[in-house]
């Protein structure tokens, strides 16, 4: 798989800075105009992101296959194009010919998360590209959670796995960049599941997680992280919340809303946030939930509208449907609140609207229809017992599905609703659950159920598609029908592009300094005074920076332009051979460019030799993943001595991270497990280990990629005053590798742990157990 390179240039040099600025400030007007073909669904909620389209003259009734009719491309009954045995859990997108679905592939020894071109014509499949999962909390059966999004400029699909790794592909199926934001931004997964789709907008990719990282990232809070959609490298990251609840998977939209680009989404801390999407700064929030909100908002005009689930923060009612006036600043207020309808439990769907009425699904399946202006709930309709897909508005009808297997085609009126088809798909005693929403595109409505996806519409051959489709032009990605954004102002605010790299000593990195107004609408790049901080190396007057110094660190570039300045973050790691033994530590923090390990870690006096200490933790947050070196390393081992105490009869967990693959010891249960998917327990390899409290033991963990595709991860542990046994404890060929990966740490503090004597280096280096112990 292609990564970014450590110490690439990611902007041209001085000499050709208006060159620059011409292109990049052309690119952000032809991406935030959103020239989608005329019936693209680029995205989970459609073109504008609203769960709308305007094509029409689309299906009333249509007739699954019969039960038992699982043919790859099975198509019987009225209006069905095309059935294809490929489901999942995401939405599916739909661009030119294709449909994009992510899923998962392979038995439960094997599972991968999937990417899938589809060919909208017959449903038959173009290609895929299949993502290993690594360092992630997240069960199997909750995987291939998010939606692909793809950007209707360069045509390649983004895809966000619950491993937290952002990948951009080609049309034709070829990786061309990955971020992985666990290894990069110290990105927590949780066994919910909970993972956001991405979304473009302008040059960017844009998605969100709860991390952990380094500097001013080293604090858990869910965050927001922009791309260039081209290179992958970091243009933003935001920071809206004060507090964290749980994780989410609310997607953002983006919309100009009275001369600003905002980009609203709800937080995990009950709050909607409001930020300029061309630089991640907060415009307003509104705290409304005691609990993480779900679902997207949608935006009309300049109102915002707003529904969750959870307990409301000034009232135990439950849920909510609200509008408020987007143009607000600051925390919202009463002015700003144009109504609020409490009691309606819809937290997993969206909301959809048309001229009159906002129309939700609740968690229980029921559709309720709301007055725009007044929010007074006209009436409800019980379309079964449970909900998460959300419904889809277009040609004056709704198209969606319940978990309970059903799909409705529904005509929506004042006082009620015409149901004018009603379908299982499978059977009633064997329905397909439907998680995901539909999506229309090109005269069709395509349903993705757990177990298969529908093509519900005419029949065509690729030669007959071009005369059917859409009679209208659906929205551009983000408009919301007031206006094109305003033309950029006066210059308020630096961005140092890229935001975050990760270096090696004696490589150049090119820096540049972008320009914003006051609504977060680039202006142009410009030359700057440029420092560093807590940086060795040296920058140059046209943002050069240089890694001249062979120790790690980590620290800021900062760009100064008249009374503005901006800073990009970064780290400077040295190649392997790595080691720790922080003897000659100055303070009691860990080191700075470590990833998820200030607060977590103090350097200690641990009885003769200092190390590093992590106290008991009952708190959710009490397994941490530390990450000491980038994300590109392969073929190498890690070592460190561990020493986990006894509290309560509880024991620690402790253990070691390379290439993505763990071998941790467990306390309580007295064994060892090599893990290359924690949450995966078929793909774990797990051995008895008697392991005593109070005693330092080192812990080993050795990765090597073969010719022939597969890697061999091998762990070992021993008592650290003893000789290191020959024999590996446990062993895994992986025929699904991972090929690279960060080398780290691994604590469970359920008792006190303490950890020494840190080494990485390259397979090829000989080195032995230099235990202190």
């Amino acid at each position: 798989m292609m990564k970014l390179k450590r110490g690439m240039n990611a902007v041209t040099k001085q000499t050709s800075t208006v060159r620059s600025r011409l292109s990049l400030a052309t690119l952000c007007v032809l991406a935030s105009a959103g020239l989608l073909a005329t019936s693209d669904w680029p995205e989970y909620r459609g073109p504008a992101r609203d769960g709308r389209s305007t094509e029409t003259g689309l299906p009333e009734k249509w007739s699954p296959p019969s039960a038992g009719g699982a043919g790859r491309t099975k198509s019987s009954g009225e209006n069905l194009a095309w059935r294809a045995p490929y489901g999942g859990r995401s939405g599916p997108i739909v661009v030119g010919n294709r449909v994009y679905l992510q899923n998962l592939v392979g038995d439960e020894k094997t599972t991968q998360e999937r990417l899938m071109c589809l060919d909208a014509d017959t449903g038959k499949p173009i290609w895929e590209r299949r993502f290993s999962i690594y360092l992630s909390d997240v069960p199997q059966h909750r995987a291939g959670w998010a939606s692909p999004a793809a950007d209707p400029e360069t045509g390649n699909i983004y895809v966000f796995t619950v491993g937290a790794e952002l990948v951009a592909v080609s049309r034709e199926g070829k990786v061309l960049w990955s971020r992985s934001l666990v290894e990069d931004f110290g990105a927590i997964t949780t066994h919910g599941g909970r993972t956001v789709s991405p979304i473009i907008d302008g040059g960017n990719v844009i998605v969100n997680t709860l991390n952990f990282g380094w500097g001013d990232l080293a604090r858990t809070s869910n965050r927001y992280f922009a791309f260039d959609k081209r290179t992958g490298q970091t243009v933003w990251i935001s920071t809206p919340q004060q507090r964290h609840y749980d994780t989410n998977y609310a997607m953002p939209v983006t919309a100009d809303v009275n001369g600003m680009r905002l980009l609203v989404v709800g937080g995990t801390d009950g709050v909607i946030h409001a930020m300029k999407a061309g630089t991640g700064e907060p415009v307003w929030r509104w705290d409304v939930s005691k609990r993480a909100i779900n679902n997207s908002v949608v935006i009309r005009g300049t109102t915002v509208y707003v529904t969750h689930s959870e307990e409301n923060i000034d009232t135990s009612e439950m849920g909510m449907v609200a509008a408020i006036d987007g143009t607000a600043k600051g925390d919202v207020g009463a002015a700003q609140i144009k109504w609020v309808t409490r009691g309606f439990l819809g937290g997993f769907a969206s909301p959809v609207y048309d001229d009159q009425r906002l129309y939700h699904m609740d968690n229980g399946a029921v559709l309720g229809a709301f007055d725009l202006e007044s929010g007074k709930r006209l009436w409800d309709r019980n379309l079964g017992t449970i909900q998460k897909g959300s419904p889809v508005l277009a040609d004056g009808k709704l198209y969606v599905g319940t978990e309970n297997g059903k799909f409705y085609i529904l005509r929506p009126k004042a006082d009620g609703v015409d149901v004018l088809d009603e379908d299982w798909l499978g059977s009633p005693q064997d329905p397909e659950p439907v998680i995901a929403s539909p999506a229309v595109a090109d005269g069709r409505v395509y349903v993705v159920s757990m177990n298969a996806t529908y093509a519900i519409g005419k029949r065509r051959t690729t030669q007959t598609r071009a005369a059917g489709g859409a009679t209208g032009a659906s929205p551009k990605a983000g408009a919301t029908g007031n206006g094109e954004p305003a033309r950029a102002g006066a210059p308020a605010k630096i961005l140092v592009f890229p935001n975050d790299v990760v270096l090696a000593p004696g490589t150049r990195q090119q820096f540049a300094a972008r320009l914003f107004d006051a609504n977060g609408t680039f202006i142009r790049e410009e030359i700057a005074d440029w420092s560093i901080e807590q940086l060795g190396g040296t920058i140059g007057p046209d943002g050069e920076y240089r890694a001249t110094t062979a120790s790690p660190q980590a620290g800021m570039v900062k760009a100064t332009i008249g009374e503005l300045s901006g800073t990009g973050r970064v780290r400077v790691i040295p190649p392997l051979p790595n080691s720790y033994d922080f003897e000659d530590a100055k303070g009691d923090a860990p080191p700075r460019h470590w990833i998820h390990a200030m607060t977590r870690y103090t350097v200690r006096d641990l009885g003769g030799t200092k190390g590093l200490f992590r106290p008991t933790d009952s708190s959710v947050a009490r397994r941490v993943k530390t990450f000491i070196g980038p994300s590109d390393l392969h073929d190498y081992t890690v070592e460190a001595d561990f020493k986990a105490a006894e509290r309560r009869r509880q024991m620690g967990d402790v253990g070691v991270i390379a290439q993505r693959y763990a071998f941790v010891l467990f306390g309580n249960s007295q064994h060892a497990e090599l893990h290359p998917w924690q949450a995966a327990d078929e793909m774990t390899v797990r051995a008895p280990f008697a392991w005593k409290a109070d005693t330092w033991y080192r812990v080993k963990i050795r990765v090597e990629n073969r010719p022939n595709g597969t890697t061999v991860a091998r762990g070992k542990a021993w008592p650290a005053s003893d000789p290191e046994p020959a024999a590996w404890l446990v062993e895994k060929v992986d025929t699904i590798p991972h090929r690279h990966g960060a080398p780290g740490i691994y604590t469970d503090a359920g008792s006190d742990i303490s950890v020494d004597n840190i080494k990485v280096y390259s397979n090829q280096t000989s080195q032995g157990p230099g235990t202190k112990k």
